[in-house]
């Protein structure tokens, strides 16, 4: 792998790094790659904020929807389909990895050492559905299984996350990065992140979110891991009449805040994260990197 100069916009959810990610790869001739653990799926595309096709029609996106639910796919194929496409980017254009998925992200700046476990590496998602909680125990090795609570140990689509992410726990230090970069995180104030989390929903809920969840069910691709993520394991319930959809948007907002919560612990880890909103900043820094690479 031949190190590049890598830029990367994380932050929680709903801070604006798609379109932030976009004015910067006007600027600096940049290509996106997706580093959403989610949006990589081809059928689930509202629930998961997925680009628009006017927001990628602006710039060159990668890693969007490119592999079904149906699929297994973790952080050791996402790892190794980044390095890939990284391969082929012309030394032009300046490739920048946008997302929330902390530990996608940090995979591929500092090369995590990820090997896919031979138990799982031929098995399919479709399989793993078949298996009871003490076969899906029996895939996960000692000293990870070990770190979970009894909740955990016994929820079989927490174990069958476990299993997708691969042989691997995450690291533990940051180490030296593979990649020159600028690493920046977006973030907002809790209560204008709730506002702006709100505001998303009852977007996604104009643009079809109930039709989405309510095609992916009658299709059958809500007994695939990938289907339990925010704004779609929230509709459980509401097809059989058993919760109102003001029940379902109030969890998707706790589920949402909850996870910029997590979101926010994974990105105050690495020291050298520069947290803004600054879009001038940004274009500062990524062009001194870029200058000095």
């Amino acid at each position: 792998m031949n190190p590049r100069p890598l830029i990367v916009i994380a932050g929680p959810t709903a801070t604006g790094k798609s379109d932030m990610a976009i004015r910067l790869a006007k600027a600096i001739n940049g290509v996106i790659i997706n580093a959403d653990s989610r949006q990589v799926y081809q059928e689930m595309s509202i629930g998961t904020a997925k680009p628009s096709k006017e927001q990628m029609a602006q710039v060159p996106h990668f890693l969007f929807g490119t592999v079904s639910m149906k699929d297994t796919y973790n952080i050791y194929e996402y790892q190794k389909d980044v390095f890939k496409l990284l391969e082929t980017i012309p030394a032009t254009q300046v490739p920048i990895l946008v997302g929330g998925s902390g530990m996608y992200i940090d995979s591929v700046i500092y090369n995590y050492n990820l090997v896919q476990s031979e138990k799982i590496q031929n098995q399919s998602r479709g399989a793993l559905e078949n298996f009871s909680v003490q076969q899906l125990q029996q895939q996960i090795p000692e000293d990870i299984l070990s770190q979970l609570n009894n909740s955990d140990k016994n929820n079989p689509r927490r174990l069958q996350r476990i299993i997708e992410r691969g042989n691997s726990l995450p690291e533990k230090k940051l180490t030296t990065p593979l990649f020159p970069n600028r690493y920046f995180v977006l973030d907002l104030p809790i209560e204008i992140l709730r506002t702006r989390v709100k505001t998303r929903v009852d977007q996604m809920l104009e643009n079809g979110l109930i039709e989405e969840n309510k095609k992916l069910r009658e299709e059958g691709l809500n007994k695939y891991t990938a289907f339990d993520s925010i704004c779609y394991r929230e509709f459980d319930g509401y097809f059989e009449g058993e919760k109102t959809l003001e029940q379902v948007k109030e969890e998707i907002v706790t589920s949402n805040m909850k996870y910029a919560k997590r979101q926010r612990t994974w990105f105050r880890k690495n020291p050298n994260a520069i947290w803004t909103t600054d879009f001038d900043l940004i274009l500062k820094e990524s062009e001194n990197l870029l200058k000095y690479s």
